[in-house]
């Protein structure tokens, strides 16, 4: 493959969704509290309880947290793994971190915040404590990698491999054989993994770098109708394994709006702010995906499924935002390396100095405020995550 077609394959890769207001390094992005986003306010998290300082975290709802899915929220799998889909090098990594960790951002993600909230650490990729045979930590692991989908071999073509939702799901079970034994019974080790949250952020591949692709051999059987309920019930066999592991409490990403990403903009220029085509494709998993998770808890005795409404969210921004602090809802921030807004970072090019006010980082992924506010926002807000909000769910 050459270099261009290369770089041209990974700028299919991954795309995301999102949201979004200011960002900061280690201040508190500011919060809008107008009424006008999306009919919601941006309520404030509990006073004693700021994402951004871990001394000042008294709240610890849950004992870990087990994190699944792609880009959005890999924290490094994929620096272990045979892929063009990295995010190793400058400048991801440069607003918190201050150094790339394999993130698809510039610091933080969701997952990351979300264990912050809890006084919990970053989950760490599994597979870099396999391959540097670290001790699995008690406060949960992270096993999302870059590329991947719900359905095994999205992501697994010319631009290299990756741990697919069956490979985390079975790596998963890798992890209970070892935590297993730092609980005396297995009665205590039910009732920490019943109180863990399973945070699930995946799909959004499955879409653009398998049935959306001209050649999929998925339209073979499938129309933009019947593959959504395919993609969504396979999702259902996934957490029922987990839940047949001990998991109880999930919190899944619906898909993002990926007709607004930066790439698919760039690729396709459509005259309207969104190519509504691929909208309208995900659109119909997102209808579809509530009735199955419900389904599902009816079926699953203790089970709390909340879904995450990540495509709102993202088109709330879109909409109006100036409500949320942001000035540029098109762009990537980085320099990208084909120069023309489809592909990931250029490596060692400094990302733009407006951070704070950009929806995107890259032509793919959000910032690491944007990531912050779906926490905020999920935190208390019913029409981001329903049935239960983020509060509800770490305290049921």
């Amino acid at each position: 493959m050459s270099s261009s077609t290369s770089l041209l394959a990974v700028s299919v890769l991954l795309p995301l969704l999102l949201i979004n207001p200011s960002q900061a390094t280690t201040e508190e992005p500011p919060q809008n509290t107008s009424s006008e986003t999306g009919g919601t306010l941006l309520r404030s998290l509990p006073p004693n309880v700021d994402l951004f300082d871990k001394s000042n975290l008294s709240n610890h709802w849950i004992p870990a947290l087990f994190v699944f899915g792609d880009s959005l929220v890999d924290s490094g799998n994929n620096n272990f793994i045979d892929t063009m889909a990295k995010a190793n090098y400058p400048p991801y990594g440069s607003t918190f971190f201050h150094n790339a960790t394999g993130r698809f951002t510039d610091g933080r993600t969701a997952a990351d915040f979300i264990a912050q909230l809890n006084g919990l650490p970053y989950p760490p990729p599994y597979l870099g404590l396999v391959k540097e045979g670290k001790q699995i930590p008690k406060t949960g692991v992270n096993f999302a990698s870059g590329s991947c989908g719900i359905l095994p071999d999205i992501g697994m073509g010319s631009a290299g491999k990756c741990l697919n939702l069956d490979a985390q799901v079975e790596s998963f079970k890798k992890v209970t054989k070892v935590l297993r034994k730092e609980f005396k019974d297995e009665a205590e080790f039910s009732q920490y993994l019943s109180k863990a949250v399973f945070f699930v952020s995946m799909g959004n591949n499955d879409y653009a770098l398998g049935f959306m692709q001209p050649e999929s051999p998925l339209k073979n059987n499938f129309t933009p109708e019947t593959f959504p309920a395919l993609l969504a019930q396979q999702l259902a066999l996934k957490l029922k394994k987990l839940y047949n592991m001990g998991g109880r409490k999930f919190l899944v990403n619906n898909i993002g709006a990926i007709g607004c990403i930066p790439s698919v903009l760039n690729s396709f220029k459509p005259q309207t702010p969104c190519f509504d085509i691929a909208n309208g494709m995900v659109s119909i998993y997102n209808a579809v995906l509530p009735g199955v998770l419900t389904k599902l808890q009816a079926e699953l005795p203790g089970s709390k499924f909340v879904v995450s409404n990540i495509f709102k969210l993202f088109l709330d921004i879109k909409a109006m935002p100036a409500a949320f602090q942001i000035s540029d809802t098109r762009n990537s921030c980085c320099v990208d390396m084909l120069g023309n807004g489809t592909s990931p970072c250029k490596m060692m090019e400094p990302a733009c100095k407006d951070v704070k006010t950009r929806l995107f980082f890259d032509a793919f992924h959000p910032t690491q405020s944007v990531h912050y506010l779906l926490v905020r926002r999920c935190f208390v807000d019913p029409s981001i995550c329903a049935p239960l909000n983020l509060s509800q769910l770490m305290r049921a």
